[in-house]
């Protein structure tokens, strides 16, 4: 990503219910296209991910390093054979 500004260099994962950091991992470890988020400014590194899960499906919110919201997912199982 030539036009991304330098990341800080980690990005941490809470859990939406009880608010604990549940990893920090450094962005050589994730995959280059979860390290940032478009938005109209351009690109702007995620640093925190807070992820909330009821019944069969999750939700995903991905903030920046202002604590803007970039971007949120929701992601549902696949239901069970």
């Amino acid at each position: 990503m030539s036009q991304a500004p330098k990341h800080p260099g980690t990005i941490v994962y809470i859990d939406g219910t009880t608010q604990k950091e549940t990893e920090r991992v450094d962005i050589s470890e994730v995959p280059e296209p979860l390290r940032y988020a478009p938005t109209k400014k351009g690109l702007v590194p995620v640093v925190k991910v807070i992820a909330f899960s009821e019944g069969n499906h999750r939700t995903l919110r991905e903030y920046g390093p202002d604590g803007e919201l970039l971007r949120s997912t929701v992601q549902m199982a696949s239901p069970e054979p």
